[in-house]
């Protein structure tokens, strides 16, 4: 007899191997921002941040001064061009706190969703395709993908916003600015909108499966 392959392949494999990447990537950036100069992750280790202001638009003055009363606070540096940019080569223990706050939602986003697709391969591998079990895995990804990516967008956003405010003086930036200026992350509330729209169908397949089941 035939061996049948795995449905779910190449998915599966390849989902594995970009868990494993992940994990080895993360593993050796923490080792090696503790132990080597010029290595970070997630902002953990950045001896210089730099932070730009996108939401707001200016141009540099020809004789090198501050449009619009912007500023760099004490210890900071402020370059213009279309937007304010802000950097410090000596960050304080808040100003690296909101710099890994900047990076450290997307990244925790990425890797919760592949750990639910990887739950919901392995979880189908073994149970099966068509069953409840699988669609409620299945209605996990979506709502991760749909609910995670904008508290993602918005953590990213106050958590910028709060960076800029402590780098700058005489704008009008603060963390709350952050909750009203975050940029929506379309695809993956589309993406999230249609995986949850497919295991709605599947719960509704197996239901009329089961009911089949029980009248032969």
């Amino acid at each position: 007899m035939a061996r049948v392959r795995n449905p779910l392949e190449p998915m599966s494999s390849a989902v594995t191997m970009i868990v494993t990447l992940f994990a080895a990537v993360t593993v050796l950036g923490v080792f090696g921002s503790m132990f080597m100069d010029g290595v970070s992750v997630l902002g953990i280790g950045d001896t210089t941040i730099c932070v730009t202001d996108t939401t707001t638009t200016v141009g540099g003055a020809d004789d090198g001064s501050s449009p619009m009363g912007f500023r760099a606070a004490p210890g900071a540096s402020m370059g213009l061009d279309a937007n304010p940019r802000f950097c410090t080569d000596d960050p304080s223990a808040v100003q690296g706190l909101l710099n890994t706050v900047t990076q450290l939602p997307s990244f925790v986003f990425t890797v919760g969703a592949l750990l639910l697709v990887l739950r919901l391969i392995r979880g189908a591998e073994g149970d099966g395709l068509y069953t409840a079990r699988t669609a409620r895995r299945l209605r996990s990804v979506g709502w991760w993908l749909l609910a995670g990516s904008v508290l993602a967008a918005i953590a990213e956003s106050v958590g910028e916003k709060a960076l800029i405010h402590s780098l700058s003086r005489g704008g009008d930036v603060s963390a709350l600015s952050g909750l009203v200026s975050w940029d929506a992350p379309y695809m993956a509330i589309l993406t999230g909108l249609g995986v949850l729209s497919f295991a709605r169908i599947m719960r509704v397949g197996v239901a009329m499966r089961e009911d089949l089941d029980g009248t032969v």
